[in-house]
């Protein structure tokens, strides 16, 4: 993904579109270069937001049909059964905000939260509207956060500032792992 980024540098189309699609993949990870590439100059912090935002939003909806397309396999549908299946609806219907806060907030829950508000058929506009607006605001806390110390990094130490952000995200990326090993496996051996 850096070399697509650093190949299209000065093409802002190919850059908005790789942001758009990096969200995909690793939301954190796509602010923080859609931040660098706004505070170097490379990027309009709005376009870059933009980018970012709506493809966040577009993953979060793709995540939740999913789920919906999950629960018509009868396969899949065979493993919960139906009483479980209500439990779970009137579960994140009565919590979807708290469950998109969860899921913004402990990363590696995203994925698993947003699938089963799809497979257990939370209501799209609902599901829709609430993470739109959690999305936001994180993105906005993240991306100027981000761009902030990006332009400070930049003007501090110069080219150096990529290496330092490229550090930095995978100190975020390790930490989150090692607090998922350490707090979400329970008494697993330490190597699994």
């Amino acid at each position: 993904m850096e070399n697509l980024i650093a190949d299209n540098v000065g093409n802002p189309v190919v850059l908005v579109v790789l942001l758009f699609l990096a969200t995909f993949v690793l939301e954190e990870a796509a602010i923080l270069i859609a931040a660098g590439l706004a505070a170097s100059g490379e990027l309009p912090a709005g376009l870059a937001l933009a980018a970012i935002a709506s493809g966040i939003i577009v993953s979060d909806w793709c995540l939740y049909g999913i789920g919906v397309m999950a629960v018509r396999n009868r396969r899949i549908a065979r493993w919960v059964s139906p009483a479980r299946i209500d439990l779970g609806r009137s579960l994140l219907q009565r919590n979807t905000l708290v469950a998109g806060l969860i899921a913004r907030i402990i990363p590696w829950l995203l994925f698993p939260i947003f699938v089963a508000s799809g497979f257990l058929g939370v209501g799209f506009v609902r599901f829709a509207l609430i993470n739109a607006a959690i999305a936001l605001i994180y993105v906005l806390a993240l991306f100027y956060g981000a761009f902030g110390l990006s332009s400070v990094l930049i003007d501090w130490i110069g080219n150096w500032a990529w290496l330092f952000g490229a550090g930095v995200l995978l100190v975020m990326l390790w930490g989150g792992r090692a607090v998922a090993r350490r707090y979400l496996v329970g008494n697993a051996p330490p190597d699994a």
